[in-house]
């Protein structure tokens, strides 16, 4: 080797470890500028996207009360109550964690909570790997919550009112923050400084719905944990918007049909003012999330096909035999004939 790529060499710095937890200062109109000015305010945060980062939905336009609330959440010096999202399928619980953490650059572990769910799967297990010589060898792999809680990011505790008595007894001392035995490695850990514990519910445990018949009673001291937002399907106008940044080929006389329906579908299920009160209502919502799905296949079917068959297979499937004849009754009461003529003349008509 000659001299000169010698001394090249010598110049090359080693790899450097990169510290995700290093946090910058930026405005906060560049992250959230729904919420801030210019200039208004100060935030931190991580210099550099984690792998467990994940990249919100580009379509989703949150609520701007609930997030201007969750914010004062996440910005608050401390959190001595985790947040809890509450509110019917499909309102945008898991999105709108996810949408405030890709701004904050903030990893996330997601826990799936389920009704057979032990406190042990909560910590996590051993699995049994190959390593590099080929030999078996047991490895221990800690749970999401666990991972997030030792070395720092948003847990969100999903579906956490499917908790059972088990579980529900060992996600005290996780959810208060204290040192969490995890009793199947025989370890003990710590709440790590950047770590923020979140959790979304069709309920807020009371263990007494008629549509979310796998939600459990929770005892009372893990629901006064919680800190409790109620989230709510977006506005007529905003759904809208999000039809037409989705589907823009749609005319908007479709797309205001399509909401007029969602709306009138849910007022079926939930009650004049959406609030639940109503005495038997529909037994499933129709959400956001379905609204989407409906206009996605309505231009997969093609020109060619009704918007009542896309309508069909994106949410009766979802009805009650004897209530599909009222859903029915409710799309032909806004779309009147429209609803089985071809898309393709649909739109012609504009």
């Amino acid at each position: 080797m000659n001299t000169q790529a010698q001394s090249n060499v010598s110049t090359i710095k080693p790899a450097t470890k990169i510290d995700y937890n290093e946090m910058i200062e930026v405005d906060a109109h560049e992250r959230f500028p729904e919420i801030f000015d210019p200039n208004q305010y100060k935030i931190k945060i991580r210099k550099h996207r984690h792998p467990n980062c994940q990249k919100a939905d580009m379509h989703y336009t949150p609520d701007e009360a609930t997030l201007r609330k969750a914010l004062a959440w996440w910005l608050a010096p401390a959190q001595p109550k985790p947040l809890g999202l509450v509110g019917e399928t499909g309102t945008g619980k898991t999105e709108l964690l996810l949408f405030i953490a890709d701004r904050f650059n903030e990893p996330v572990f997601i826990e799936k909570v389920t009704v057979a769910m032990s406190g042990e799967r909560l910590e996590g297990g051993y699995e049994l790997i190959v390593d590099g010589k080929g030999h078996n060898v047991t490895r221990k792999r800690y749970s999401q919550a666990a991972c997030g809680y030792k070395y720092g990011g948003l847990v969100i505790l999903d579906e956490v009112d499917k908790a059972n008595e088990d579980l529900s007894t060992s996600l005290h001392l996780f959810v208060e923050g204290k040192p969490w035995t995890l009793s199947v490695f025989g370890e003990t850990i710590n709440k790590h400084a950047n770590c923020r514990i979140a959790a979304t519910a069709n309920t807020t445990g009371g263990g007494d719905s008629d549509r979310y018949i796998t939600s459990q009673r929770l005892d009372q001291a893990l629901r006064s944990r919680f800190g409790w937002l109620k989230t709510k399907y977006p506005s007529k106008a905003v759904e809208l918007e999000i039809l037409e940044k989705n589907f823009p080929k749609l005319t908007l006389s479709i797309r205001k049909l399509m909401v007029q329906t969602a709306d009138s579908l849910r007022t079926a299920a939930l009650g004049k003012d959406h609030d639940g009160n109503i005495d038997n209502g529909l037994g499933c919502v129709f959400s956001t999330r379905t609204l989407v799905h409906w206009g996605f296949y309505m231009m997969t079917f093609g020109a060619n096909r009704s918007p009542y068959e896309s309508f069909e297979f994106s949410f009766l499937g979802s009805i009650d035999n004897d209530e599909i004849e009222e859903v029915n009754s409710v799309v032909q009461r806004v779309w009147g004939d429209d609803i089985k003529k071809p898309l393709g003349e649909l739109i012609q008509k504009k």
